[in-house]
């Protein structure tokens, strides 16, 4: 890809900026915090790089910092943030390994103005540095990733922080497995999306919830494999509001009678995952989807009662709404039934299919050659080994705002295929070809020159170039 000349004068001011004179003054606040992102991804806030930077680029109003992935960032550093901006709204601290409690406690005490508090994968960060953090303005804390928190340091926080709405804890592996519970009876109403469960999840925590939070939107129960019927229950009583549900792997809910509580899920509920819970009764999974008329997302991975017989009768219902449908690894369903998403599915935006072993994928073909559908399709994953190369190329022809596409594994997958997507799907940004075994780097330089790529999976390739 080809920089843009804005992008150019910005790399040009990030390595002079001790040598442009009166820059800070000259320079807008939305440009001072691009550079000061990019010095720290790009490893340049050395020592003696950052007297200049906290000249020019730590001002009182600056609003949005994102520090990512830098060994370079300091406590010492971050004491100085804190100090000269006290007015951060939005402020992201990821994989930056010597960042301790210390630097986070001095960057987070002065701020009055904060909303947005993104911790990400800090290995020295134990969530004590928060114990002073008080901001009434504070709405999102993401702590995903941070294995070292404790439990009293999450309390603290949400204690001293009882505005927060949305609370993130993917992988804190030190918590304790009622913390949601102590949340729910601190944040109350004003919770609206906690995801991350503690391990083992318990029906304590659901519950909670339930009673003292009527206001939450999204929760993910992933992996709760203690949760049972009663718990879901209470929660749909409770949280008639909720638009997002992750039960992925809650194998409680998977025999009878505890799967029959699935009935009683809130009609409110817009994306719904039950990944990996291995329902086999068909008419409890075609009866619980149906009555969910609001579905705009729904993923059904692996689940044993997903066949021909049943996907057609769910998506007679909700097809119409759907916009994401995931039913990778469905070991029953063929052809005949995947014809059902051609049929009733006129709104799909994501669609994922990897693992079928049983798919050819030639009935989607109305769906890939409808000019107005296809253009909606923005997510393909189609690692399927049996889909014909006529699908692909329909997927590439017409598929035009692609935006992530997933092929591992496909003997069909050509260089021209790869070098069409590139002409016709601008907008690409994720690709997988693992194991494909006709691609040569002319088709991965052609998706390299053309596309926007972020993501791209290359591994079980055996590139070369006769040429």
């Amino acid at each position: 890809m080809v920089k843009t000349l804005h992008d150019v004068c910005l790399t040009c001011i990030q390595n002079r900026l001790d040598k442009i004179p009166d820059v800070g003054r000259r320079l807008p606040n939305v440009h001072k915090e691009i550079l000061l992102e990019r010095l720290v991804n790009h490893d340049i806030l050395t020592e003696r790089y950052f007297k200049t930077v906290k000249k020019y680029l730590f001002v009182e109003n600056l609003r949005n910092v994102t520090l990512y992935k830098s060994n370079q960032l300091t406590d010492v550093m971050l004491k100085t943030l804190g100090e000269r901006c006290p007015n951060i709204h939005q402020l992201t601290i990821h994989m930056c390994a010597n960042v301790t409690d210390t630097g986070i406690k001095a960057v987070t005490k002065p701020q009055k103005e904060l909303a947005v508090l993104e911790l990400r994968k800090l290995a020295s960060f134990t969530g004590k540095g928060l114990e002073h953090l008080k901001s009434p303005k504070l709405k999102s804390l993401d702590l995903r990733g941070c294995n070292a928190v404790t439990t009293e340091a999450v309390e603290t926080v949400t204690r001293n922080n009882p505005t927060i709405s949305h609370l993130i804890l993917h992988d804190c592996g030190q918590l304790s497995p009622n913390v949601f519970a102590s949340i729910a009876k601190t944040l109350k109403h004003n919770l609206e999306e906690i995801d991350g469960c503690p391990r083992p999840m318990s029906d304590e925590n659901v519950i909670a919830l339930a009673r003292f939070c009527p206001n939450l939107k999204s929760l993910n129960l992933l992996g709760g494999s203690k949760v049972t019927g009663n718990a879901l229950l209470e929660l749909s009583q409770g949280c008639v509001r909720l638009e997002a549900l992750d039960l992925s792997y809650c194998y409680g809910l998977q025999e009878s009678p505890e799967n029959e509580f699935l009935w009683t899920l809130p009609t409110s509920l817009t994306r719904l995952s039950l990944c990996g819970v291995m329902l086999s009764d068909e008419t409890l999974l075609v009866e619980t989807l149906q009555r969910l008329k609001r579905l705009k997302s729904v993923r059904l991975c692996g689940i044993p009662a997903l066949n021909d017989k049943t996907l057609p009768k769910i998506l007679e219902h909700l097809g119409g709404t759907l916009e994401e449908v995931d039913i990778s690894g469905s070991r029953a369903l063929t052809d005949e039934g995947l014809a059902s998403i051609a049929t009733y599915c006129t709104t799909l935006r994501e669609l994922d299919l990897s693992i079928c072993k049983m798919l050819t994928g030639r009935t989607l073909l109305p769906l890939l050659r409808d000019t107005e559908k296809a253009l909606l399709l923005k997510k393909a994953f189609f690692s399927v080994q049996q889909i014909e190369e006529e699908v692909l190329l329909a997927v590439v022809e017409n598929c035009n705002n692609l935006e992530k596409f997933d092929a591992a594994g496909m003997e069909t997958l050509t260089d021209h295929l790869l070098s069409t997507m590139a002409a016709n799907c601008p907008r690409l940004k994720h690709v997988g070809i693992k194991g494909c075994k006709q691609v040569t780097d002319i088709g991965v330089c052609e998706l390299a020159r053309q596309c926007p790529l972020k993501y791209l999976m290359l591994s079980g390739l055996h590139i070369h170039n006769d040429e």
